[in-house]
């Protein structure tokens, strides 16, 4: 690591943290920086640099891998490959003082068919990866290693929108949209661009039967009226969620 960079990195580290504007109060540090600081995840860049992206241009260079911030994955060509690169990464990390996290350090194999006892999955970036059965467009099914939105992910939408409590709200159904169709936007432009059917589908459900709450409870109708009142308000305002139209037309 170059001299300046190491400069820098001790400045960062060693600097108090403020508390509270407030109280003014500051904070001494002897190890890290702070969970959720400004400068960590620059601080976690750098370091990972060096300990982790040369070291593997040095050492692996034919083994690719991506890295966010502290969240990697390489891939190898085979199971034992993969082992010994498990090992010699606990050796690295060791010599830099980090430690490979036991519950999120996996070992995983990816295949047309499956096998027991092996981890044949993983999650990256709110992505699952894992063998899908799919259909071309021929309608010939077959299988592939594909991301979709990961089980966490769609857990935390759906409690996202549990939340929203729409179904208590006197607001009218313009403000609702106003309220949360940047979330619901930034979801589908994250998540909708694999495996797009079970996320479109999972997702409008979620969003449509808190709107349906909505209504029944906003204009005291019965379920029936309900339905036919959002589809009335849909077709005269199309564009007024943003899963009305950014999602395609087989779930409406």
């Amino acid at each position: 690591m170059p001299r300046w960079v190491m400069l820098y990195c001790q400045r960062w580290l060693e600097v108090p943290m403020v508390q509270s504007r407030a109280e003014s109060s500051t904070e001494h540090r002897t190890v890290g920086t702070p969970q959720g600081g400004v400068i960590s995840p620059l601080l976690a860049n750098l370091f990972l640099h060096y300990a982790f992206d040369r070291w593997m241009a040095r050492e692996r260079p034919r083994t690719p891998f991506e890295r966010y911030a502290d969240d990697i994955v390489c891939h190898c060509v085979s199971m034992s490959e993969a082992v010994r690169l498990r090992e010699d990464l606990e050796k690295r990390f060791a010599q830099t003082g980090l430690t490979l996290s036991a519950q999120k350090t996996a070992v995983v194999y990816i295949d047309t068919f499956e096998r027991w006892n092996v981890r044949t999955g993983f999650t990256f970036l709110g992505y699952d990866f894992k063998v899908r059965t799919l259909r071309n467009f021929k309608g010939d099914v077959f299988r592939k290693c594909m991301p979709g939105a990961s089980k966490k992910a769609m857990k935390t939408m759906v409690r996202t929108i549990r939340d929203w409590r729409l179904h208590r709200s006197e607001a009218s159904i313009e403000e609702l949209a106003r309220r949360h169709n940047a979330v619901i936007r930034g979801w589908i432009n994250y998540y909708g661009r694999f495996w797009y059917r079970n996320f479109s589908y999972r997702l409008y459900t979620a969003l449509q039967s808190w709107l349906l709450k909505w209504a029944k409870n906003k204009y005291r109708i019965e379920n029936r009226s309900a339905i036919r009142k959002l589809a009335l308000i849909r077709a005269q305002h199309p564009r007024l969620f943003a899963h009305w139209y950014m999602l395609r037309a087989s779930n409406a």
